[in-house]
């Protein structure tokens, strides 16, 4: 065990993050595969409860093992609010999509969330976005509007769902990155899971179904490989740039195929993948704009003179 840990730390920061973020996909793979079906009975506000609810056990850990202070210590509360209230949101439409389209589908639409980050840091951020990135957005769009094909099928609930959840998992995403820079991981993932159960809680009791005992089973199950999924991706997205991990995220249309087709018999046309591969290519140049700006940034800074 020495050994390995010896070896891990002489890795560099950017390939343990990758290692770790391809973990997290394949947990997050099976994670689909527990939630499928109790999302076929259950409505997706006693879904995003449930999940997070019974996720939560698995994190009593880290306040057996740390105490209850240090786990909770953070000077940006109101940050982990908001990112917990977007995710909530995205978890709620993610949970009607879930059972209405094939795993591939719901994977390949996920791709987009670079899209709508480049959007979001135009809009909100006033980040000055070239015309090459304007283009590659988009050819993200294209992509996605290949999967859906308006016009030659009739688009489903499940996909515009799907989309929609994607801009609140990026936003998400882009706070736990900047969270990432003070708070822990287990500080990060404890918060997101108080508050998403905090903001699902009305709805669960408004639209209330009692689960089974089979239900809670598949929830403890999803409860374990979320939980473990956020913790290791966290620690992954600390130590790694973003733009090195963002060819990982393709690994995940491929474990979700494969899980889909031999469980559930699910088989994606090819506009699936066609679509899944334009968005990727956009995403992934997104990615590399993004890093280069980065690059341009540092390099300015570190030439600027000193202040006297």
């Amino acid at each position: 065990m020495k050994a390995l840990n010896a070896w891990w730390a002489a890795q560099p920061g950017n390939l343990r993050g990758i290692i770790l973020v391809g973990i997290s996909g394949v947990l997050f793979s099976a994670l689909n595969i527990a939630t499928i079906y109790p999302a076929q009975e259950l409505n997706s506000y006693m879904m995003a409860f449930l999940r997070y609810l019974f996720g939560g056990i698995f994190l009593l850990h880290i306040f057996w093992r740390d105490g209850l202070a240090r786990p909770l210590h953070t000077k940006r509360i109101g940050q982990h609010a908001i990112r917990g209230a977007f995710h909530s949101a995205g978890m709620q439409l993610w949970f009607v999509a879930l059972p209405l389209i094939t795993l591939a589908d719901l994977t390949a639409l996920g791709f987009t969330g670079p899209i709508f980050v480049t959007i979001g840091a135009a809009l909100f951020l006033g980040e000055d976005v070239r015309l090459r990135r304007w283009a590659a957005v988009g050819v993200g769009f294209l992509g996605a509007m290949i999967i859906i094909r308006p016009g030659f099928e009739a688009i489903g609930i499940g996909a515009i769902c799907a989309l929609a959840s994607t801009p609140l998992f990026s936003a998400s995403n882009l706070m736990a990155k900047s969270l990432g820079r003070t708070d822990r991981a287990d500080t990060i993932v404890i918060y997101q899971s108080i508050f998403i159960v905090l903001c699902a809680t009305p709805f669960a009791i408004w639209h209330w179904q009692t689960p089974s005992w089979e239900h809670c089973a598949w929830f403890l199950l999803a409860g374990c490989l979320g939980t473990s999924g956020h913790l290791v991706m966290q620690r992954g997205y600390q130590i790694a740039e973003i733009s090195a991990l963002q060819p990982i995220g393709f690994l995940s249309l491929i474990w979700n195929t494969i899980f889909g087709y031999l469980l559930f018999a699910q088989q994606p046309g090819v506009w699936t993948f066609v679509g899944a591969a334009v968005i990727f290519a956009s995403a992934l140049y997104i990615s590399h704009r993004e890093a280069v700006r980065r690059a341009q940034v540092r390099s300015a800074d570190a030439k600027a003179p000193a202040a006297p």
